[in-house]
Order: structure tokens, then sequence, then C-alpha cells
């Protein structure tokens, strides 16, 4: 008997743990005659080949990860699957196929069973059943049609046990530098009702030895960022402040290869002053965290029983991003209850003014099993049918408000997210005086109505920022030309400047000669650039493209007096 473990990826830089999870269970659990195989694609592929390869397999089981950004592919594939080769059973397992099992026994003829919960030893044991056409009744976590129509759908199955490890040689080698994913816990402590992940209780903390020992397997990887996907990583404490602890240490000792980082979701309320004493000392670039803000409206919060300590998170996230050493994301979701424009743009502003590494806008999703899709007729919801069911109003949000709100999130992530346009917003900020909501929403507004900016090279969005912000009151055009230039420069290795922003001065190639052979700057493997500033008198900016910071991808700028590179030469 042959199996193939399908995933489907939102991105090929994505490695789902999924199959490789589920193949450690036959690898522990399935029978020794069955063959299995794993397929990986991404939704970006042509289906038409997708397709081909799963009729290549000639698997007599596909198993397929389901989530909200593949789920469409993956009926469309199954169709097909089942028209190439009838008799292959179709098995889905993932949140986006568990929480809808009798849906999909009721309409997806293609699918034969649905597993729900913890798959490894639910997807083994049929796999056993089918190889010697035994009758699969009583396998945990197993949905399916009984031959007289009936749906059987079983509740969620945990493990009683640690799962076995994914990580073979297999997987190492299908890896190839992607993003790296380590489960070290299941569950999560928390019940926010927008999501999955509190549904089961309680959490079940894996081996810590062994957590730690993965970490350095995956360290040596080739991958050069390992997330870890335990849903609160920090919710026991001194749990997470021990590994903390050991990737410092592995990192101070040499074990960690230079450049690796680690990505940790977590509740930034959770830490005690010893374990933010302990991140303040981490090396730069080795950890990153996310927190998830959701709202700092309390209402807001109660309503979708989201627990959090409003004053001791920002207190948290301020010390966290203090030492510059820790790449801090923080979210924001758009459409929760109590939350109507207003209150979200001073959520917005609040956020903003932590100055976190990267602030995500995130749009409220009515995820199948999650309380929130249950609650749209006391919330006035209205959201799409679609993956990924995205909301388009509710009671205290309008259609028109949410549009606006997704123009926000444009400006927000291309200007303030990619990290190139920094110095340029605090200028424009300051010197306007606006919030920074009302800042990112004119110019998504501006821009939805020249046509949008998809697709518009850095250049060109460079033209097109010059063109918005240079007619702001408040602002002055060669003090706003420096900021961008400098922005340019520290996060574009050579600095090549826009038209709106280049200035002809015959001084600056002697001024480059200079930068060279200043004596604290004669290291000639470094490359530099020179930016004349236009709006003080006889300064000058050195960019200097070595040591990229590894947090904020920034390169240094060094402010020199004109006078002193005209006495060089």
């Amino acid at each position: 008997m042959k199996v193939l473990i399908c995933s489907l990826n939102s991105q090929y830089i994505h490695s789902s743990l999924a199959p490789w999870c589920l193949a450690a269970g036959m690898e522990k659990w399935g029978h020794p005659s069955i063959e299995t195989e794993i397929l990986e694609g991404t939704i970006n592929q042509r289906p038409e080949d997708i397709r081909r390869k799963l009729k290549e397999c000639c698997a007599d089981m596909v198993g397929f990860c389901c989530y909200i950004w593949n789920i469409t592919l993956v009926k469309q594939l199954t169709e097909q699957l089942k028209r190439d080769r009838p008799e292959t059973i179709v098995v889905l397992g993932g949140p986006e196929a568990a929480f809808r099992a009798d849906e999909i026994l009721q309409n997806w003829p293609e699918v034969n069973y649905v597993q729900t919960g913890e798959g490894e030893s639910t997807f083994a044991e049929l796999a056993n059943r089918l190889r010697i056409q035994a009758d699969v009744e009583g396998i945990p976590g197993l949905c399916y049609r009984t031959p007289d129509g009936r749906r059987m759908i079983q509740p969620p199955y945990r493990l009683p046990e640690q799962p076995p490890s994914p990580y073979t040689n297999r997987y190492f080698a299908a890896l190839q530098g992607r993003i790296a994913y380590l489960e070290t816990s299941r569950g999560c402590p928390f019940s926010c009702a927008f999501c999955l992940s509190g549904r089961e209780d309680p959490v079940r903390f894996f081996d810590l030895e062994q957590a730690k020992a993965n970490m350095l397997l995956l360290a040596h990887s080739g991958a050069r960022t390992i997330k870890l996907v335990d849903r609160t990583f920090n919710c026991h404490p001194g749990r997470a402040k021990a590994l903390f602890a050991f990737l410092i240490q592995a990192e101070k000792d040499g074990e960690i290869p230079h450049g690796v980082c680690f990505h940790f979701e977590v509740a930034a309320d959770l830490f005690d002053e010893a374990t933010l004493e302990l991140l303040a000392a981490a090396p730069k670039g080795l950890i990153q965290l996310e927190a998830g803000l959701q709202s700092f409206h309390r209402p807001t919060l109660e309503a979708v029983t989201r627990k959090t300590d409003l004053e001791r998170l920002c207190s948290n996230l301020t010390k966290l991003l203090i030492p510059g050493n820790i790449h801090v994301h923080i979210d924001l979701i758009a459409g929760l209850p109590e939350e109507t424009a207003e209150i979200f743009r001073d959520s917005f502003d609040k956020a903003y003014s932590l100055s976190p590494n990267m602030l995500q806008l995130g749009f409220l999703k009515l995820l199948h099993g999650s309380r929130l899709r249950a609650q749209t007729d006391d919330f006035g919801y209205l959201y799409s049918d679609c993956p990924p069911y995205e909301i388009e109003a509710t009671r205290w949000l309008a259609k028109e408000e949410l549009k606006r709100l997704h123009s926000t999130e444009k400006a927000l992530d291309r200007l303030y997210n990619s990290g190139r346009f920094r110095l340029t917003l605090e200028y424009v900020l300051k010197k306007t005086h606006m919030r920074p909501f009302d800042l990112f929403e004119s110019i998504g507004e501006t821009w939805k109505r020249c046509g949008g900016i998809d697709g518009v090279s850095l250049d060109e969005l460079t033209e097109r920022v010059w063109a918005i912000l240079s007619r702001y009151r408040g602002v002055d055009q060669a003090e706003l030309r420096d900021a961008m230039a400098c922005d340019i420069f520290r996060s574009r290795r050579g600095g090549l400047l826009s038209p709106c922003l280049y200035r002809e001065d015959r001084r600056l190639k002697k001024f480059k000669r200079a930068a060279a052979v200043l004596s604290e700057y004669q290291d000639a493997d470094i490359q530099r650039n020179v930016l004349i500033l236009e709006s003080r008198k006889n300064e000058a900016v050195i960019a200097e493209y070595r040591d990229r910071d590894p947090v904020t991808g920034w390169y240094p700028l060094i402010l020199i007096d004109t006078d002193q590179l005209e006495r060089v030469l």
C-alpha cells in the first residue's frame, strides 16, 4: 500500500510541519509494508502541475493538510484526483477541514474521511485498517460515512503521549533553507473568540531537553529563521525563560550559526522582570517576538474573552524595544466587537507610539470552529463566504470604513513595515502634528484614488511618496528630501536616489574620495556613499555598507562636517 501526504503552502519559503508529523506517525504506528511519500507545493503553482504529480504518484490513499489559504485548491485537486483515479482514498485534516467535517462529508462526495484533532496516530491507524480492508469504526478522531449514508462525526482527538519527532533525514533534505518550524507545546491557555487554539485544554508541554536539542538541530539545518508554532510560547513563564536562556548561552558558545534567528509568539504582559532582563542581554538578532495586542479597547477585549493586562503589556513592550536587540512585531485586528472606526484609530495610535519593528494591521476572519463565527447575528457581521472568510461589515464598522482601513493597511505596510521610510514618517508626523493613523489613512486613500500601488517599483513608490508628503502643510521640502534620502541610504545598498531626491553637487565626487581616505574609515573593503544634506549647511552623511543591523536591516549613517571632508583633500 502507498500513502501520499500533500501540503500546499502559501509561499515557497514556508515549510509546514504537518505532513512531516503525519509521516512520523506513519513511521511509528503504521505497518512496515506501507510506503509513505510527501508532496509539498504552493498555492502559486499551476494546479495542473500539482494534479499531474498526484496522478503520477499512484497512491492508494492521499491525505491533504487543509488551511484557509489552500482549501479552495484542495477541493479542486480532490475532484480531479477522483476523476483521474476513482479508487484513491481521500483524507482531509487540518483546521479548515476538522471544524467543518460534517459539512464536507455531506457536500464533498470525493472526500472519504476527515480527521479531527491531532492526526499522527489517527492517520496511521486508518492506513493500517485500509491495508487489510478492515472496518474503520472506533478510530479516534476519524469522521466518515457509513455504508447506509450516515455521517459519523468524532470529537477532536488528542494524543495521550508526546508525538514522534518529524525531524528526519527526509525532512532536512526537503527543507532547503526555507523557514523551519518547531513545536514545543500544543494548545493555548486562552480562549479568544476569534481563534481556534484555545479550544483545547490544558496546554501540553513537550520534553524540555528535547526542545533544546531540536533548537540546535534546526539552527544547523540551513534555515535562517526558526519559527516556534507554540500559540503562546511564554504561557509557562519559567519554561520560556529556561529556553530563552538556553538559546542565548548557545549563541554565545558558538553553537548557533551567525545570522540564525528564532521567532516566538508571546503574550507580552506575561513576562516577568527577570525574563525581561535576560532578553535585554540577548545577542542582537537572535530572537524575534510577535505579540498580539488585537485592541486597546477593554470592552472589545472582554467581548472576545481576551485576557490582557494592558498597562503591563505596554510597559513590557517598551522594555523589550529599548535595547534594540530584539525584533518586536505587534498585531492589531480590525473588525472586533465593540470597536468603532474612532476606537480602532485610538488603538492604532497607541500601538504606533510603542515604535515596534513591525505593526501588523490584520482583519478579522470568521474561521470555522471559532466562537465569533457562531455569533455573527449577535454582532451584525457580514463576511465573505470564501476563504479566508474576512469581515466585510460589523455593527460598529460600515463597509466603507473597512475599505478605508484596507487602504490604511496598504500604506502602513509599504511605508512603515518595509523599514524604508521610517525617518521620513518621523519627520512628517513631527512637522504636521498629524495623528499616525490619519497620516497612513490619508496616504492610503490618495493611492487608492490614483489606481493603487500594486506592482509599483521602489523608485516609483518613492516618487509618489514625495508627491504626497511634499504638499503637506508644515513640511519643508529640503528637510523632507534629506529625511527620504537618508532612509534610502540606510536601507538600500548603494543609496541610489530617485530623481525627486537627487541634487546636482560638484563636490560629491570629491567628498566620496575623501570619505575613503579618512583615517577612521580606511578599511578598503567597505563600500561607502556620501549624501550632501540640503537642509543643513556644511553637513553630509556617510553611509557604510557593512554591519547591517540584524534587527532593523539598516546600515549605519555617520553625520560629518563637510569642512572636514574638504580638509582631507
